[in-house]
């Protein structure tokens, strides 16, 4: 019940994308991994689609509701978005990360603060498409424009992202990186995943464990880069 299918699609996500609560606890029950793989979580997934029930099932089987989504979201911040108040307030008990810029942490607090923000179907970015707002990232990437070429890329996954791209996470990291953002690592671990023959995702990898001073795992994550191809000595754009 844990085989990853795909990149990061397991059977217990595809019950709770399927809205299959069912199915959720039933998988749960018969020893299904709620943790998930990084920021690609069960209860996450829960969370943006309103399933009360699974995200119970998923927390007392030891979920973790403090980590964060590709784009620094909470499953508290989901629920309040997308769900119902008694999500919210599930959640609202056993997260123990902070909001950022919320000054009211209660429930309501949190949900005002959440519905307040802009909606991306409102942005003008919202409007384009995704080769588009891909081709617009890699000239910005290209012009050294980093944090414009991150806002294109973050844009271009939050209209797909359940098509992932190696090459656009992996440039989305690499502008993460060098902007010195938290989620390089997590792009990076995304990157070898879907590209294990690929040198540019070792190194990324081992420049963003080196921005967290995990010196060890980045001289490995090197050393499997030189192996891949020797001589190279440093990431690449795409």
């Amino acid at each position: 019940c844990n085989k990853i299918l795909g990149c990061f699609l397991s059977p217990l996500k595809i019950a709770i994308e399927s809205h299959s609560v069912k199915c959720v606890k039933l998988l749960v029950k018969a020893g299904a991994d709620v943790k998930g793989i990084r920021n690609v979580t069960p209860l996450l997934a829960a969370a943006r689609h309103d399933l009360t029930d699974a995200l119970k099932c998923l927390l007392d089987a030891g979920a973790d509701p403090n980590v964060k989504d590709e784009f620094g979201h909470l499953p508290i911040h989901l629920a309040a978005y997308f769900g119902t108040r008694k999500a919210a307030e599930i959640l609202y008990e056993v997260t123990s990360s902070r909001i950022p810029a919320i000054d009211d942490l209660s429930v309501d607090g949190i949900i005002s603060h959440v519905k307040a923000e802009p909606k991306f179907e409102d942005l003008p970015l919202s409007k384009m498409s995704v080769a588009e707002l891909k081709e617009e990232g890699d000239k910005a990437l290209h012009k050294d424009d980093y944090n414009a070429a991150l806002e294109f890329y973050n844009a271009a996954m939050m209209l797909d992202l359940e098509n992932l791209d190696a090459i656009l996470i992996g440039n989305r990291g690499y502008c993460r990186l060098l902007l010195g953002r938290d989620g390089a690592l997590n792009d990076a671990h995304m990157c070898r995943k879907m590209r294990p023959d690929c040198a540019d995702s070792c190194w990324l990898e081992g420049y963003s464990y080196l921005q967290v001073k995990e010196y060890e795992k980045a001289c490995d994550s090197f050393l499997d880069g030189l192996k891949l191809k020797p001589g190279f000595v440093g990431i690449g754009r795409h």
